[in-house]
C-alpha cells in the first residue's frame, strides 16, 4: 500500500524564522507544537472546490480523485500574502468510506449513520499538506486504512457514549482516532497522524530534509 503522494512541487525551502499554521484546529496545533506556530486561518468554500476538482479528476481511482482534491484545498487555506521568512503549513483531511467523502455530519442521526457504516469494513483518510513560502510551493497528500472489528451488540453503549459525549459534529466522518475507545479498532495501516489531521514525519522530513 502505498501512504504518500506527491502533487506538486515549485523551488526549494528556505530558512524561515516563523511558522504559520493555517488552521484554528486545536488537533493540529497539538501535533505542530514542536514548531511553536502561530496559528491563522482564512475562510473557503471547501464545498466549492471539492466539486470543481472531483469533476476534473473524474478518470482517477476515486482515492486519486480525494488525495488531489484534498491537496487543492489545503492550497486555498494557505492563498495569502505571503510574507519573506515565513513558512506556512495549511492541511485539510478527508473520510472516504467506499465512493462516498463524509463530512462533518449535520446532526446526531448523520453522524450514527455514519459511524455504524464503519464496522466489520475498512475505510480510507486522507490528509493533505500544503508548505509555502515565497518563492516555495511543496503539496502532498497522506493516506491511512482503518479497519472497524465486527459489530456485536454490547458495543451499543459504548458508541452512544462516544457520540454524545465526544462533540462528534465537529469532526469529518463522525469520529477522531485520538478518542475512540480501543475496543473499536482492528487495525490500522499508515501514519495514525494522517488520520488525526497532520502527517507529521513526512512533514517534517520535507522541511529539514530540504536543506540539505
Amino acid at each position: 500500500m502505498k501512504y504518500i503522494y506527491d502533487y506538486e512541487k515549485v523551488g526549494k525551502i528556505e530558512k524561515f524564522d516563523k511558522v504559520i499554521l493555517m488552521s484554528k484546529s486545536p488537533r493540529r496545533r497539538d501535533l505542530l507544537n514542536f514548531l511553536k506556530p502561530d496559528v491563522c486561518s482564512i475562510e473557503i468554500n471547501e464545498r466549492e472546490i471539492e466539486k470543481k476538482f472531483m469533476d476534473l479528476y473524474v478518470d482517477n481511482s476515486f482515492l486519486l480523485r480525494a488525495g488531489k482534491t484534498c491537496c487543492e484545498i489545503a492550497k486555498a487555506k494557505s492563498h495569502v500574502f505571503l510574507k519573506e521568512k515565513n513558512l506556512y503549513i495549511s492541511s485539510d483531511t478527508m473520510v472516504l468510506m467506499g465512493d462516498k467523502i463524509y463530512g462533518k455530519p449535520a446532526n446526531l442521526k448523520e453522524a450514527r449513520l455514519m459511524f455504524m457504516s464503519y464496522f466489520g469494513k475498512s475505510h480510507y483518510v486522507i490528509s493533505a499538506v500544503c508548505l509555502r513560502e515565497k518563492s516555495y510551493l511543496d503539496v502532498f497528500f497522506s493516506l491511512a486504512e482503518v479497519r472497524f472489528c465486527d459489530y456485536y451488540k454490547e458495543l451499543d453503549p459504548l458508541i452512544e457514549d462516544y457520540l454524545i459525549e465526544e462533540n462528534v459534529g465537529d469532526k469529518a466522518g463522525s469520529y477522531g482516532i485520538q478518542d475512540l475507545d480501543p475496543r473499536f479498532i482492528s487495525y490500522i495501516n499508515g501514519d495514525i497522524n494522517t488520520i488525526i489531521g497532520l502527517p507529521v514525519s513526512e512533514l517534517s522530513r520535507r522541511i529539514f530534509g530540504g536543506y540539505k
